[in-house]
């Protein structure tokens, strides 16, 4: 006679243990904290982006300002060709980032960002001899337009190699310049730079 034996046993599977109550709890808690890091940066961000634009209204002002003393200290009483450059371009910045401010209300956070880095760019690294009076940043920044005023010819080119070697716009090239000598203004140079989007060469 045969006789078999059951050797399987309920013992012997691997069966998965469910999740305990303590484990569920430190995973909650890490999905919490981890919420509360990224609204931290977030609200990080807001506010470097809000003192920047206050830095700018501050700016603004601070140009006024200047102007007002310029032409309380220079009475029109007898002209000056560099003063009446200097004042334009004063109101020309002032004019300029007044419209940047306009445009911030209007576009997201990374927009704003690239701009400011292009105006800041052109606030730190002044070119001596040379004066912008207009500067508007189109489509999102990506183009760029700039007039101003300079002493000499040689003064546009120093500026446009001062603003690739410093990269105040990443990855554009200006496609348009223009210069004009105004004869009754002291032999000044009037120019126009155009911006695109391209390969910087």
């Amino acid at each position: 006679m045969r006789q078999q034996i059951n050797l399987y046993q309920d013992i012997l599977i691997d069966r998965p243990e469910p999740f305990r109550s303590r484990q569920v709890s430190v995973l909650l808690i890490l999905f919490v904290v981890c919420l509360g890091l990224i609204g931290l940066y977030c609200y990080w961000q807001v506010n470097q982006l809000d003192e920047r634009i206050d830095g700018l209204r501050q700016q603004q002002q601070d140009l006024a300002q200047q102007v007002a003393e310029l032409e309380e200290q220079y009475p029109v009483r007898k002209p000056d060709v560099l003063l009446a450059a200097k004042i334009r371009s004063v109101e020309g910045s002032i004019l300029g980032q007044r419209q940047a401010l306009a445009y911030f209300s209007e576009q997201d956070q990374q927009q704003n960002k690239n701009i400011l880095a292009s105006l800041e760019g052109l606030a730190r690294y002044p070119q001596k001899g040379l004066w912008l009076r207009r500067v508007s940043l189109l489509q999102a920044g990506r183009e760029v337009q700039l007039s101003g005023s300079a002493l000499t010819a040689e003064k546009v080119p120093e500026y446009l190699h001062l603003l690739g070697e410093k990269n105040i716009f990443a990855g554009q090239v200006f496609s348009h310049l223009q210069l004009k000598r105004i004869q009754d203004r002291g032999h000044l140079i009037d120019f126009e730079l155009d911006s695109v989007k391209g390969r910087a060469r």
